[in-house]
């Protein structure tokens, strides 16, 4: 019960930080959005008894730390009015869900609690679909801290923007695939290869994004289809070429991108 009161309080924190975060611009915007990662990152590492910021575990810390950063971006994709007071609610309620999938089995002293199997499979299932729902916030929402970061909204994107656009699909794409590669059993080596991965994949797509000015949330649709792709290859018990069912999935979901790409020129 009182991993769950942290949870909604981390939660409230965040959504607060969010909201007022709407109202900064430019560098402010910048530093508010950091400030409002770091909390979220540093309370969830303090629900789980670990203070010491080297020594936070990465897997744990990345779900309410991408909720943090898809909070501040999505409220500055809104008008204030009447939709702010929405954002915040929903933001809270992520927050606190991201923050209470990873905290269950902990303790207040920070050890790990005695779970079943069906319960550690349904909070593995969990941060497994959290990573890809925040993967896809995350990369909407870099369209309201980076102007013009979200592909087709009119805006010109300057070299600079660009760059930081790239940054953050980057990180965005590495920290989900990083938590994904982490419902495993994984060493640090392992997880650090997945980010690595991860991030090479999601680099080119999200230049593939910008360069053709997809319309609005389908830069990101494309984001995270190219996150699923991934995982699905990294994930096959058995060697690729010899998965005939993971290779004609795949072949489906690269068809569907196609499609949303040449839908999405269409449109423009």
């Amino acid at each position: 019960m009182q991993q769950r009161n942290g949870a909604r309080e981390l939660g409230l924190i965040v959504a607060t930080l969010a909201a007022v975060g709407r109202f900064v611009t430019d560098e402010p915007l910048w530093v508010a959005t950091a400030l409002t990662v770091i909390v979220a990152a540093a309370g969830t590492a303090s629900l789980l008894g670990e203070l010491r910021p080297w020594r936070w575990p990465l897997d744990r810390v990345s779900l309410p730390a991408m909720a943090a950063f898809a909070s501040v971006g999505v409220a500055h994709l809104i008008d204030p009015v009447p939709w702010l007071a929405g954002v915040f609610a929903v933001s809270w309620a992520v927050t606190a869900w991201a923050v209470s999938i990873e905290t269950a089995s902990a303790t207040p002293g920070g050890r790990a609690a005695s779970v079943t199997r069906d319960g550690t499979h349904a909070r593995s299932t969990a941060a497994r679909l959290g990573a890809f729902g925040l993967a896809f916030l995350g990369f909407a929402a870099i369209g309201g801290i980076v102007p013009g970061g979200i592909a087709g909204d009119g805006q010109p994107l300057s070299v600079a923007a660009f760059l930081a656009t790239i940054v953050l699909d980057v990180a965005i794409g590495g920290l989900a695939g990083y938590r994904i590669a982490a419902v495993r059993p994984h060493s640090r080596g392992h997880a650090a290869v997945a980010f690595y991965q991860y991030s090479m994949i999601v680099a080119p797509v999200g230049v593939l994004v910008r360069v053709l000015a997809l319309p609005r949330l389908f830069g990101p649709a494309v984001l995270v289809l190219a996150v699923y792709i991934l995982t699905s290859l990294r994930e096959s018990d058995e060697p690729v070429r010899f998965n005939a069912r993971l290779l004609e999935e795949t072949g489906v979901l690269i068809l569907a991108g196609v499609a949303v790409v040449v839908l999405g020129l269409v449109v423009k």
